[in-house]
């Protein structure tokens, strides 16, 4: 038999690593959901669009995504690939020239 403390720890941090991998999912645009539902686009009352899992339940375990900040955040992610390509292509261009 084990120990029910230690079977509930376990459970505590099962649903912790759960919820880490929520948060994480929450980032830029979303491909699919934790549950490994797929995610739809819908508007609310006011006129936002949001990215939502398919089978949202209000658990904080499914993702609800506002597009605006979505995209705007996956813009940032573009930029520093976009600033860090730059930087190595100015890299090798002086080894390059240096080489010469």
């Amino acid at each position: 038999m084990t120990d029910p403390y230690y079977a509930d720890m376990q459970q505590h941090e099962r649903d912790s690593d759960w919820l880490e991998a929520v948060t994480y999912a929450h980032y830029c645009i979303p491909k699919k959901c934790t549950c490994g539902g797929p995610i739809t686009v819908e508007t609310d009352k006011r006129g936002r669009n949001y990215y939502v899992c398919k089978d949202f339940k209000d658990d904080g375990l499914h993702i609800q995504h506002a597009c605006l900040d979505a995209i705007e955040e996956e813009l940032n992610e573009l930029k520093k690939q976009y600033a860090k390509e730059v930087s190595l292509q100015c890299k090798l261009q002086y080894e390059l020239e240096q080489m010469r």
